[in-house]
């Protein structure tokens, strides 16, 4: 009985394993060449964007407006906790981007949306759901390190310039992160973009 009740236990963490090992997104064999970072440019992103907090998509010349200046955050896993608080701390036009695109599938579906759609209920900054990662290819964003942030200025011009990254506590997503961690990180994402 006992032994027959291990079994299925065991085949059940077999399957699970098997289904997200089969659902993650595939690795290149061989590297791509790394972007110039003088040419990056709004042009070569996606045509529409689906956000975490708003049920409709948008069209990138609504969000990205010609003559207009605006930033892009782009947050890891752990550095979304922290900057869904950044509009209380900058009055500057700025787009966030949950890179989620190296989750696998199944989680992505069973956890993380989920868990951003809390998160983000009350912001009044948009993110990006980049799941796909077309956004982040665009900007030739090779680092997946969980707490790590990116910080970009879209110029008038449509052309982009990367302003500069930086981490928060590791594992703030999972094990949580205090008020005062938040506003620290949040003061120097808002320092970065003035």
């Amino acid at each position: 009985m006992i032994g027959n009740i291990l079994k299925i236990v065991f085949l059940g963490i077999v399957g699970f394993a098997g289904l997200v090992y089969l659902t993650a997104p595939e690795e290149r064999l061989k590297p791509k060449a790394k972007l110039d970072e003088s040419k990056l440019n709004i042009a070569y992103f996606p045509s529409h964007y689906e956000f975490i907090n708003d049920s409709f998509y948008t069209k990138k010349q609504d969000l990205f407006k010609k003559g207009e200046s605006s930033y892009i955050v782009v947050a890891n896993h752990d550095a979304l906790v922290v900057v869904n608080e950044l509009y209380n701390y900058t009055n500057k036009k700025v787009v966030l981007v949950a890179n989620i695109s190296r989750t696998p599938w199944l989680i992505k579906k069973l956890a993380v949306d989920g868990k951003l759609e809390d998160l983000y209920k009350a912001s009044k900054i948009k993110i990006v759901n980049d799941s796909n990662g077309e956004i982040v290819k665009a900007l030739g964003l090779n680092d997946i390190i969980q707490n790590k942030y990116f910080i970009y200025k879209v110029l008038e011009d449509g052309s982009i310039k990367k302003l500069s990254g930086g981490t928060v506590k590791l594992d703030a997503m999972q094990k949580g992160i205090s008020k005062e961690e938040i506003k620290a990180s949040n003061e120097a994402i808002a320092k970065a973009l003035n």
